[in-house]
């Protein structure tokens, strides 16, 4: 027969169709878990250290139970990443079914990557896929690392750091729910900024892989105004009035996916 159902009497499930069947339900996200200590990263020299934490990388659960450490490759930049890597071995001792036996996983590691993080699709055929839990850079001696937020489905809503001299009348506030980044702003004053335009920046990690330019809008008493918003790469927004509009009062809401 052709067809078959792996959860039924006397058959088994292979670790490949038990992560198909966790990726569906995760909806294909590679996510971090608030487990242990959520990979908390500290940083020696050229050293760090990882802390526990538990992820899912396309329905593979992976967990670091004692913190580990990597070392960095010196005056670079990348990221610190759980790597599954299908195309290791695990090493296996003693006779399956018996307590002798235990199995030495190979299959995922931590790596700092200089270049593109590789994510394949390890349901398709694909055999790496590289989960970035921090960006890191380094000189060359020493080395600064910032830790990938929670990203599992839903982080709320976060505020906004704004830039000095701009002032809330409401809120400033950005959210990720299900690979979804969501951003809403009422009553921002950006008069006192610099420029007079500038809004704040938004977690790097959070930032979209292009620029937008998004529509907002000011009010007063008088009348509604139509303005840009510019997000960069770096997260950093700030406001275009095109000739128009009150920096009192900015406002906006938009959403772009986390790729």
């Amino acid at each position: 027969m052709a067809i078959t159902m792996y959860q039924s009497d006397r058959n088994t499930v292979s670790p490949a169709n038990d992560a198909s069947l966790y990726t569906a339900i995760t909806n294909g996200q590679s996510v971090i878990l608030p487990r242990g200590n959520n990979f908390n990263i500290t940083v020696n020299g050229l050293v760090a250290t990882i802390g526990t934490g538990q992820a899912i990388i396309q329905g593979r659960l992976i967990e670091i139970t004692q913190p580990e450490t990597l070392t960095l490759p010196a005056n670079s930049s990348g990221y610190i990443a759980i790597v599954v890597d299908l195309t290791k071995t695990n090493d296996v001792s003693g006779s399956a079914g018996t307590p002798s036996y235990s199995v030495k996983v190979n299959q995922v590691y931590l790596a700092a990557v200089t270049g593109t993080l590789t994510q394949d699709d390890l349901n398709n055929g694909g055999f790496v896929n590289e989960m970035a839990i921090a960006k890191f850079t380094t000189t060359t001696t020493t080395a600064t690392a910032t830790v990938q937020q929670n990203l599992m489905f839903d982080t709320g809503w976060q505020n906004i750091p704004l830039v000095t001299g701009t002032k809330l009348i409401n809120f400033a506030q950005y959210r990720l729910l299900n690979g979804v980044v969501h951003v809403r702003m009422k009553g921002v004053d950006v008069s006192g900024s610099q420029n007079g335009n500038q809004i704040g920046t938004l977690t790097p990690i959070f930032a979209p892989d292009v620029s937008l330019y998004v529509e907002g809008h000011t009010w007063t008493q008088s009348k509604i105004s139509a303005i840009g918003i510019n997000l960069s790469t770096s997260g950093f927004m700030y406001a275009d009035f095109n000739g128009g509009g009150t920096p009192q009062n900015v406002n906006a809401n938009f959403s772009y996916p986390l790729v």
